[in-house]
Parts: structure tokens; C-alpha cells; sequence
């Protein structure tokens, strides 16, 4: 039987922004109070998944998650447009 490491990197989005999301990190509280930026992040993303492939890794990419996601609120429950169904998630 053969097996193969796979290295598995979810591409960053839009939506990014893990700063000061992750209670008892110090880096993430560090940056608890900065601007994001998705776009530099998802560029550093594809860089490191880049040089792990140049190092003979075999790289997997997973896209980014939709968010909001709507499809699953409504699912929830939620109801109206999307305007509304943001609005009534965000007041929750």
C-alpha cells in the first residue's frame, strides 16, 4: 500500500480577519485592534503553499468559505431578503 502526505491550506477571504479572535494568543491579541487585509493575507497564503510545492510537498487548496452564509440561516430558520435575514442574525 501507498500513502502520500497531503498538506491542506484553506485560501483566505474577503471576510478575513482573526485578530484578537483566539482568547490566550499573543499574537492574535496583539492584533486585536488592526485592520485586516484579506488580499495580503491570501497572497501569503499562496506564497507558502507555493514553496511548499517547490519543496516536493504535495499541496492542497481549499477555497474560501461564503460568508455570510446565507443558504444556511434560512435553513435555520431565518426568513425575508437578505437585507433582513443579516439584519435579524445581527441583532441575535
Amino acid at each position: 500500500m501507498s500513502v502520500c502526505e497531503v498538506n491542506f491550506d484553506g485560501l483566505v477571504g474577503p471576510t478575513h480577519h482573526y485578530a484578537g479572535l483566539s482568547w490566550g494568543n499573543v499574537a492574535s491579541a496583539a492584533n486585536a485592534a488592526s485592520r485586516s487585509n484579506p488580499r495580503a493575507a491570501a497572497l501569503q497564503g499562496l506564497a507558502k503553499m507555493r514553496r511548499l510545492t517547490q519543496l516536493g510537498l504535495v499541496q492542497a487548496v481549499l477555497p474560501p468559505q461564503e460568508r455570510p452564509d446565507l443558504a444556511l440561516l434560512r435553513r435555520l430558520g431565518w426568513r425575508g431578503s437578505d437585507a433582513q435575514v443579516l439584519a435579524a442574525v445581527a441583532r441575535e
